[in-house]
């Protein structure tokens, strides 16, 4: 009886902790469904197609082991805490990690009361930046332009990785443990200046260009001012409903030719 009660107790305790993942983390395949949906990507030729890009994104946002046994062998005082794994890269394809807030403070209270914290931080920073950050970007916008044949001219890759990235971090705030990630106005700001405005300022720009553009800038403030999670729904159905029209109207050739197309509906 006792024993049963034991594996009562260990399943139930198992079951708690499940459901506090589940609520706490978004699954690969989750992410990989809300790209699909925001991207417009809808037959199952083009899904199997940009499935590469997909799977190189998660590894470059949520890939983290390798390259966090990286930094704790070569800083061995640090350690992500409480905040786990979006501690790391989830400040975003354009921020520096040394101002994002999270990272800084967990970085000081590993070094509190450390007689070399000042210069142990500049040295962190300066790693993570060059020999872990750079490389990862740069591993996203190869994956862009080889999957999806849109170019690096222009900035069109690195908006597209942009926007990709800001619309895995939407979707993390409809999880629970969103207090290690970028603010939600950080984001907005993000994927209009560094990923819309980009793709919509190179090259000439259609009246039909200029109409998605004043569209989605007003679908985007009418969002502005609820909790988080509205806010992260708002800016994820304006990228829906206006980005499949943006690559359709840059790329729909350059993508169509690597078997990738975009639906508008």
């Amino acid at each position: 009886m006792i024993r049963y009660c034991r594996l009562r107790f260990m399943l139930s305790l198992i079951l708690v902790f499940l459901a506090c993942t589940v609520a706490s983390a978004k699954s690969g395949q989750e992410h990989v469904q809300q790209w699909n949906d925001v991207f417009g990507v809808r037959d199952s030729t083009s899904r199997i197609n940009i499935q590469p890009l997909w799977k190189v994104a998660q590894d470059v946002i949520d890939g983290v082991g390798e390259d966090y046994r990286d930094l704790q062998n070569r800083f061995t005082w640090f350690k992500w805490g409480s905040l786990g794994h979006r501690l790391l890269f989830h400040w975003g394809f354009n921020a520096n990690p040394q101002n994002y807030a999270p990272l800084v403070r967990q970085v000081r209270l590993c070094l509190k009361g450390n007689p070399d914290a000042r210069n142990q931080e500049r040295q962190f920073f300066a790693y993570l930046t060059r020999n872990i950050q750079a490389p990862r970007n740069q591993k996203l916008i190869n994956a862009v332009t080889s999957v999806t044949g849109i170019p690096t001219a222009r900035g069109y890759a690195n908006a597209v990785a942009t926007i990709l990235y800001d619309v895995h971090l939407l979707g993390d705030y409809t999880t629970t443990n969103t207090s290690a990630l970028p603010k939600i106005d950080d984001i907005e700001s993000d994927l209009v200046g560094k990923g819309f405005n980009r793709l919509l300022a190179g090259g000439d720009k259609s009246e039909r260009l200029k109409k998605i553009e004043a569209e989605l800038l007003d679908a985007i403030r009418v969002g502005r001012g609820r909790v988080n999670s509205a806010c992260a729904n708002n800016l994820s159905q304006a990228v829906r409903k206006y980005l499949p029209q943006i690559l359709n109207e840059r790329f729909s050739k350059t993508s169509g030719a690597k078997g990738i197309t975009y639906s508008n509906d």
